[in-house]
């Protein structure tokens, strides 16, 4: 089961979910370890293919198309879920359904009320066959999930496994086991750009379980990374992006600023090298620091932090809930499983082995950083 998911390892012990890895880890003190599937240690990632990204991106569509009974895309109105739905759209493959998830709070909802439903609008008429969902939690969704005093629990209850520590919900209702699928569903998502970095002169691609999402699925209701379930369009995004900061930035002390850091300019370098259709730059929404929003409701992005003010305000009893249960988390190991040893503040994130871009070959976090990781 495992080898075909990524997972995290504890000892002798596989799990898809962060929370147990957590709790397993800090019974013994032992590491966490995130591992990618089979097929992706298998990718020859040093050879860019020859297609463009457009084609590759095609290709995949149509085939998801064919290998499925009903086609389920997952938008939220951010430059990757609209690059995914207009190679759909453009390209006349058809989609049974389009979902988009809120939260239910007012001022943390505002991509999908302000970009994401006007563009679904806007193109409905161009597909009248396919079935437009818009779904929000009500506030007695919130009462029933924070009955739990360990509200995160409640994630891994429903197969969700990002975002355990969140007050939202619209993380939960991300979660596709909440949904009535047609036997041969998929769930398509199109999740962020890959990242890459240099060291030692060499490029690498990495993965870090904080910048994933993954479901528990099952054979009727399968979950797709539109992008980085694909080994030809994850490896030529990262060709791409490789190619885009070597040209756009002189500095090499600054090439791995890329893909950590939420300054404007190296996120429009990251998104242009990898978003585009017929050569034109697409506009996106900027991401938000760990930290970001007003003081004492600090979070792990400005929607979340958003969020928690609401909630503190009007409905005092959820917000105390969703403060006790960020306590427990922060109790398991004094809270060293979590940035600035905070729950509020997500979850520290655990390397899986680096693929190289140049060579035939892969390193582990201790070979490439011996002395600890830094940027």
């Amino acid at each position: 089961m495992f080898d075909n998911h990524y997972h995290y390892t504890v000892g002798n012990r596989k799990t898809l979910h962060k929370l147990d890895a957590i709790m397993w880890a800090n019974e013994k003190n032992e590491p966490i370890r995130f591992d990618v599937p089979t097929w992706m240690k298998n990718v020859p990632t040093h050879i860019e293919p020859e297609e463009n990204l457009e084609q590759l991106c095609i290709r995949s569509a149509s085939r998801i198309r064919e290998e499925y009974n009903y086609v389920k895309l997952w938008f939220s109105g951010g430059i990757d879920s609209t690059y995914m739905l207009d190679i759909f759209l453009n390209n006349n493959i058809h989609i049974d359904e389009i979902i988009s998830v809120g939260s239910g709070v007012p001022n943390s909802d505002w991509e999908i009320d302000d970009v994401a439903t006007p563009y679904l609008k806007n193109i409905s008429k161009r597909i009248p066959k396919t079935k437009i969902t818009v779904k929000k939690p009500g506030i007695d969704e919130y009462r029933d999930w924070y009955k739990k005093n360990y509200f995160f629990e409640n994630h891994k209850d429903i197969g969700k496994v990002e975002g355990f520590y969140s007050m939202r919900l619209g993380r939960k209702l991300q979660s596709i086991h909440l949904y009535d699928a047609v036997k041969g569903t998929v769930n398509v998502v199109a999740m962020d750009k890959p990242c890459i970095l240099y060291r030692n002169g060499e490029w690498y691609t990495f993965f870090l379980d904080t910048f994933q999402d993954n479901q528990v699925a099952d054979d009727d209701n399968a979950y797709h990374l539109f992008y980085n379930d694909d080994p030809l369009i994850f490896t030529k995004q990262c060709h791409l992006l490789k190619r885009a900061i070597v040209d756009g930035i002189k500095d090499k002390a600054e090439y791995n600023k890329v893909c950590f850091s939420t300054a404007e300019k190296y996120q429009t370098l990251r998104n242009n090298s990898v978003r585009t259709i017929d050569g034109k730059p697409r506009k996106f929404i900027l991401k938000t620091p760990i930290g970001a929003g007003d003081k004492g409701y600090q979070a792990d992005g400005y929607k979340e932090s958003q969020a928690l003010k609401y909630m503190a305000e009007n409905y005092p009893e959820f917000h105390k809930k969703w403060l006790d249960g960020v306590e427990d988390l922060n109790s398991i190991g004094d809270g060293k499983y979590f940035n600035k040893q905070n729950a509020r503040f997500g979850d520290v994130g655990v390397f899986a082995d680096f693929k190289s871009l140049d060579t035939n070959s892969s390193k582990t976090i201790d070979e490439l950083y011996p002395n600890g990781f830094k940027i």
